[in-house]
């Protein structure tokens, strides 16, 4: 049992003891003994307190009061005495002043104030006095909200609030309360934001608190902090923005300050210190500054500077989604509206969710001040909050309630310190088997002690203020005290709020850690890191520990890179792993993607997501700002990489693509381990497993950091085994040569010299030829290798330049940017390009946007093109995104009013809210595939199957419903006769156009696509909406809608369809209504006999030669024949290839295709594989293993140089540009795979080292030429490196820029024509007759002016002879010359040339 002070538990106490009015026990008691707690000796019972006996109270008129109380004995306020010393009453003539009346209130008769008063400061701040008059001021410096003034001749009690405001962070032009301080009973008391607890006199106290006797209370009310005093002031501040002073009636006229005077008069609220009035805001507000010694604040905003709100942004901010939920008439307020007019804090709301450009979190702090104030006048509040609007965060083992009760589950003992609350506030209320200690919920034999109105945390040590006395609660006997000193060489102060012995030398107490340095700043210590640590892995990877030990690593596996180990000691925990992938060769591998852990986010960055970062599971754009509860973690790009800073030191920095860098203070000394090693300051005990023992081997090792999840999807080894390419020694000794990695260590002319001595370019060297080797001579390893040692050198303070130029390692650099040798890392970026940084980095060699133009999610954007800022976050325009976790709020970057703006939203029936690649979205729960085949056979998305041979062109699906939310398209087919069989027809082409683009696959350009008519390279990535790449033998065109359509550039086509489109589409391709029997329906809606006449109802143009379908049919025994194991057989073999698919996929339909083919074209052979190909791949796509059923003489694949078949590659085959996604959902597929060393270069098989450029997410070879810009203003070439060059380019006269069989450039208008016929006769270019009758050799035509190299050079001879009668002449020869060709043609040598 818990006994208050000066007292004692006793099993058997005194049922009638002592008490300060008898002395001694009642002499008639016949209670019994009770257990309870008894008076120590020397102490007696005065009310319920145990004191000495000089402090005993006084008897009057029958009556004990407590020594120091002041009554009024005649019920009469007439009267006012005060119990003294000895049981002396001394009295005095009284009366009530003005507003108050005498009475009995709580069981107490004085002088009881009427009616009181209520001013606020909320959100920007906007205030409202006493008296009602309302005002906007945006002062940052220190104000008297509100204090007593002219109090002399009055029993009133003197006080003093004072706010002091700061900066909105996401809106500069506005301000907002960070921090209240009340002062009474000379005793300051502080309320800080995101501080929890308040300072008493600068000591920080737990909540709740209990001063003299109930004279000031500090407690918490659902989300607010209350002060509270006897004499009925009372300050409310939410930790965030909402301030309110509550003063009693009878301190009308006698309060000052921005809260006015509180005399009924709201005009001349706007008083002064100096008493004189003013119309300015800001004079007004400035007059109340308290002044502090050397802060930098400001008083108020003027004109442009105050933030303000057009019509457009009022009309979204008003409606029920966002303010308009305050003042609906039928919204959970309404009940409110009678008794606190909604138009004040509905104003307000509008105002501020408008300055803080729509943030979420604004407009829930201003609801919330409406429903907090709703509850205090006594309404019934209803729910207003929701999963998808405002949800209120509970702390641990704590749930919200819209009328929270903390005191059913109290602690034993916190009742004692503050009264239940009558009233209800919306909060957070424990969970069943936890108690509320004041302030959080926690198990009961957590809680702490209440001792004389003070609350303590369970083995919190307090000192009283001279430290003579040293207390510790102990959750089970309570507070436990015993007289102490403070150690020579301390003294007692207070620092940060707690009272203690402290050094007088701060730099004892700080307990700097190993490798940190003590510093005293303002008093106060502070411990520096002596250094930071650098770990890396660039390249192959090499890996490059904290602790300066160099070692390399090719497993392709997840791996503990770095993280915190052992006793932290306060350290900030965190963790970092990396994952590294082959790139075309199994012998060495990269960094391809990064996850920091800190703070309890999980921070994921990906190769090749230039510009994007996954948060927590979301994908989300550049920069992002991390700032909850008094942590920051900030993601932005710095030049080409993504730069992960915490506000601890840690900062990790990725290229997305193979170089990762981790810098960490040496305040971590010995306290990390992983693959970056113990950071111990030796190199030599860097091999150590998770257990802390030393390993023999690097692979052994690095294996032991393996982390438990890998990725399932994408197995992963430690280790190179089998035909493991390596390095000779001729190989070694040519890289190390000055022409290539040995330039690094080189002392004649080394462009690296100067920074040898910081940054030793040995393991540099090392490094680059063993890259080199690897994969071939490979120039962009020398170059990865130059810059990673260059990069080592800029953090070192040491920038050369030109090294770039000299070893030919130009910078891939995207559209609309330019590279620049020494750039400022901090470039102007979305979503404030205006807001310039300042910027104390080194300079770095990176791409730098053009002028105009500005970073938006890593790609350049025209300046006033930047999308949203919205809590914290960055969205591109026009961006959609859902706010909360069930897809209920739907946000939409909206560029016209430059915010992000959210509606009541949801997924529709055959969708569920689920989390893709990063993006929450509504996900369809199936998917169905349409699919033409073969002759054409066709599969509708119901399962309907039918034929058709027409040879023009067909919608084959297309969006036919206005449903909303879904993204119109159109699918179009072309078909034409298969060789000279005139009776089957087989797909020639296909046209997807979405997006506003138009793909077209087609058989005449096999393995490219056209985009809006120009020829295309794959892979090709689209305005992020839509990709196209290849996965075995077919083109695939994948869309942010879903819809998905591949096609093999021969005969086999699919579209898959998600759930959301069912019963909205029209075409061959059937409604997707799940009902096959009307899969027939025709455009005008009628059922067709069959598929030839439902195919000519979706006929959509006419191309040359076309023709609707004829057939002739088989026979009976040609069927029976091509049914047979030699030719389509296999398809349906019980024990055949394909025996595991015939349970998922009926091959019945399939081998009907495959015989009505084969009997078309007489059982040849490439009708008969592909039809087989066409049941195989339908089977892969189900995820069934199928068996080897090609042989060298059953359909043989035949693959290109340079690749093997593989009867189940990977479905996102590696390619140059790697613009596949991150996780592929492809299912394997049979296809020539590249073989080890090579990878897919558009349409081919290329070394590693011949790879092209991708560029604007176009993927073009080295070589190619191309023209981004729409008017041919910039030519740019693909060259070495992987680098794009460009220069400014225009057409020349006599050609315009135009698409020309797919290709754009500069194209001759026209053309013209020179004839020699005859005689001969001559006409010439420009049309000119004449007759010529020379026997020699002439020149036709030849380039006489080629325009300074810009025209291709040649020249056409002709040679003639005489005919005839001897008087005319014939041409008897004709010679070519281009190309540093000479082609000559002779008469009478039919089919014949002769070449150079």
């Amino acid at each position: 049992m818990k006994c208050p002070v000066h007292s004692h538990y006793e099993v058997c106490a005194d049922a009638c003891p002592a008490t300060c009015q008898s002395l001694s026990p009642p002499e008639n008691c016949k209670e019994l003994c009770k257990e309870d707690c008894a008076c120590d000796d020397g102490y007696i019972l005065s009310g319920d307190k145990c004191v000495e006996s000089t402090e005993c109270g006084c008897v009057y008129e029958e009556r004990y009061y407590t020594f120091g109380q002041v009554f009024y004995p005649n019920g009469q306020c007439e009267e006012e005495c005060k119990c003294g010393q000895d049981g002396e009453v001394e009295c005095k003539k009284f009366s009530c002043g003005p507003n108050e009346k005498c009475a009995i209130e709580n069981g107490v008769q004085k002088c009881h104030p009427v009616g009181k008063g209520v001013c606020q400061a909320s959100g920007d701040p906007h205030y409202t006095s006493f008296d009602g008059r309302k005002f906007d001021f945006q002062g940052t410096c220190t104000y008297i909200l509100s204090q007593s003034c002219g109090l002399e001749g009055t029993h009133l009690t003197s006080f003093s609030v004072q706010v002091l405001n700061e900066e909105w962070p996401r809106n500069r032009r506005a301000s907002v309360t960070k921090l209240v301080a009340v002062k009474v009973y000379d005793t300051t008391f502080i309320m800080r934001k995101n501080m929890f607890g308040v300072l008493v006199n600068g000591i920080l106290n737990n909540l709740p608190l209990n001063i003299m006797d109930g004279a000031v209370l500090v407690y918490q009310e659902g989300t607010n902090y209350v002060i509270e005093t006897d004499f009925g002031l009372r300050v409310s501040y939410n930790l965030i923005y909402l301030v309110t002073v509550t003063v009693p009636g009878n301190y009308r006229d006698k309060v000052c300050g921005l809260c006015g005077n509180f005399n009924g008069k709201p005009k001349d609220d706007f008083k002064m210190p100096n008493e004189k009035l003013t119309d300015n805001v800001n004079t007004f507000g400035k007059s109340w500054k308290v002044n502090i010694p050397n802060v930098v604040c400001s008083n108020g905003c003027e004109g442009n500077e105050c933030p303000n709100c057009d019509e457009a942004r009022k009309a979204v901010f008003s409606r029920s989604t966002y303010c308009g939920i305050i003042t609906a008439p039928q919204g959970p307020f309404s009940e409110c509206h009678s008794k606190l007019d909604p138009q004040l804090y509905f104003d307000d709301c509008v105002f501020d969710v408008c300055a803080s450009n729509g943030e979420g979190k604004v407009l829930c702090d201003s609801v919330a001040a409406y429903a907090l104030n709703c509850q205090i006048a006594g309404v019934d509040v209803k729910s207003w909050r929701s999963p998808s609007f405002c949800p209120m965060k509970c702390p641990a083992n704590s749930h919200y309630e819209v009328c929270a009760d903390s005191c059913s589950a109290a602690c034993p003992g916190l009742t004692e310190i503050v009264q239940c609350p009558t009233g209800c506030t919306e909060g957070c209320e424990c969970d069943a088997g936890f108690m509320f200690n004041g302030q959080t919920c926690v198990k009961e034999d957590e809680c702490g002690c209440y001792d004389q109105g003070t609350t303590y945390k369970p083995g919190e040590v307090v000192y009283n203020e001279d430290c003579t006395t040293k207390c510790m609660c102990n959750s089970t006997t309570g507070l436990v005290c015993e007289n102490h000193s403070c150690p020579r060489g301390t003294k007692c102060t207070v620092k940060k709020g707690i009272q203690g012995c402290y050094n007088t030398d701060p730099c004892k107490d700080a307990n700097c850690r190993v490798k940190e340095k003590c510093r005293v700043e303002k008093g106060e210590a502070v411990c520096v890191p002596e250094y930071t640590g650098v770990c890396w892995a660039w390249g192959d990877p090499h890996y490059h520990t904290f602790d300066k030990y160099n070692f390399d690593f090719q497993g392709t596996c997840r791996y503990v890179i770095s993280k915190t180990c052992g006793d932290l000691d306060g350290l900030v925990p965190f963790s970092i792993t990396e994952r590294n992938d082959n790139r075309g060769n199994r012998a060495v591998s990269y960094v391809r993607e990064v996850e920091v852990s800190v703070y309890g986010y999980s921070i994921i960055v990906r190769k090749n997501q230039v510009g994007k970062v996954t948060v927590d599971g979301d994908l989300l754009n550049l920069p992002v700002l991390l700032d909850e509860e008094d942590t920051v973690v900030s993601l932005v790009q710095q030049g080409n990489k993504i730069k992960i800073k915490t506000d601890f030191g840690l900062t990790v920095t990725y290229d997305w693509n193979q170089a990762l860098v981790i810098r960490l203070p040496s305040s971590y000394y010995n306290h990390v381990c992983g693959l970056c090693g113990n950071f111990n300051g030796n190199r030599r005990d860097e091999l150590q497993n998770p257990a802390g023992k030393s390993v023999s081997s690097i692979v052994e090792w690095a294996k032991s950091w393996q982390t438990p999840e890998q990725d399932k999807d994408s197995p992963c080894w430690d280790t190179c085994e089998g035909n493991c390419p390596t390095c000779d020694d001729d190989q070694r000794k040519l890289y190390e040569t000055e022409a290539f990695c040995g330039a690094l260590t080189t002392k004649v002319e080394n462009v690296f010299q100067k920074c040898h001595d910081k940054v030793d370019p040995d393991a540099f060297m090392k490094n680059c030829v063993f890259d080199m080797c690897l994969n071939n001579g490979d120039k962009k390893m020398l170059c990865q290798a130059l810059a990673s040692y260059i990069e080592e050198c800029r953090d070192e303070g040491i920038i050369i330049q030109g090294w770039r130029k000299k070893f030919g390692c130009p910078m891939n650099c995207q559209r609309h940017s330019h590279f620049e040798e020494c750039a400022s890392p901090c470039q102007p970026s979305c979503p404030f390009p205006e807001q310039k940084e300042i910027c104390t980095a080194v300079c770095v060699e990176t791409c730098v946007c053009d002028e105009g133009y500005v970073l938006s999610a890593g790609v350049c954007v025209p300046e006033k093109t930047c999308g949203c800022s919205y809590q914290g976050r960055y969205y591109k325009p026009g961006q959609q995104f859902w706010e909360d976790q069930a897809c209920r709020r739907l946000c939409d970057c909206d560029t016209t009013l430059g915010m992000v703006i959210c509606k009541d939203a949801s997924c529709s029936a055959n969708e569920q809210c689920t989390v893709v690649d990063g993006v929450r979205g509504c996900t369809p729960t199936s998917y169905a595939i349409c699919r033409a085949s073969g002759d054409p056979h066709y599969r509708s998305f119901d399962g309907r199957k039918f034929d058709f041979q027409g040879t023009c062109v067909y919608q084959l699906v297309a969006l036919c419903s206005r449903r909303p939310g879904l993204v119109p398209f159109t699918v179009n087919v072309q078909n034409e006769h298969r060789g000279n069989n005139k009776a089957v027809s087989i797909t020639k082409s296909v046209t997807f156009r979405i997006y506003g683009a138009t793909i077209t696959i087609s058989r005449d350009i096999p393995n490219k696509i056209l985009l809006n008519g120009q020829l295309e390279s794959l892979p090709l990535v689209y305005s992020d909406d839509l990709k196209v790449y290849r996965s075995g033998k077919k083109a695939v065109v994948e869309t942010t809608a879903g819809i998905t359509l591949t096609f093999d550039w021969r005969s086999t086509v699919t579209v898959t369809l998600p759930s959301n489109y069912q019963g909205a589409v029209c075409g061959l391709c059937g409604n997707y209504n799940g009902r096959p029997q009307d899969d027939l329906t025709m455009r005008n809606g009628q059922t067709a006999a069959n598929g030839e006449e439902l195919g000519e109802s979706w006929l959509l143009a006419l191309v040359p030669g076309c023709q609707g379908p004829w057939c002739h049919a088989c026979t009976d025994s040609q069927k029976e024949m091509y049914r047979a194991q030699k030719y389509c057989g296999i398809i349906a073999d019980k024990d055949g290839p394909f025996k595991e698919c015939h349970s998922v996929v009926d091959p019945a339909p399939y081998l009907e295709d495959c015989v009505f083919d084969a009997c078309q074209y007489n059982g040849h052979s490439s009708s008969v594989c592909e039809a087989i190909s066409a049941y195989a791949s339908a089977c892969q796509s189900s995820g069934i293993t199928v068996l080897s059923w090609r042989t060298e003489d059953f359909c043989p694949m035949v693959c290109p140089a340079n690749s093997h078949y593989t009867l189940c590659a990977t479905g996102c085959p590696e390619t140059c540009a790697s613009l596949t996604s991150v996780t592929c959902k492809r299912p394997c597929t049979e296809a020539c795979e590249c073989d080890e060393g090579f990878l897919l270069s558009g349409d081919v098989c290329v070394p590693v080292k011949d790879c092209g450029c991708s560029y604007d997410g176009h993927y073009y070879k080295i070589g190619d030429i191309f023209y981004p810009e729409d008017k041919c203003v910039e030519k740019c070439t693909c060259g070495e490196n992987g680098a794009v060059s460009c220069e400014n380019a225009k057409c020349r006269p006599g050609e315009t820029c135009r698409l020309v069989n797919g290709v754009k450039g500069c194209h001759p208008e026209g053309q013209a024509k020179c004839v020699a016929s005859g005689d001969p006769h001559y006409i010439s270019f420009d049309g000119r007759r004449f007759d010529f009758q020379g026997t020699c050799v002439y020149v036709l035509a030849k380039v006489c002016d080629d325009d300074k190299g810009q025209l291709t050079p040649f020249t056409v001879t002709q040679g003639n002879e005489k005919y005839g009668n001897g008087k005319v002449a014939v041409t008897k020869s004709v010679t070519v010359a281009v190309y540093g060709f000479v082609i000559y043609i002779q008469q009478r040598i039919s089919w014949n040339v002769i070449v150079s």
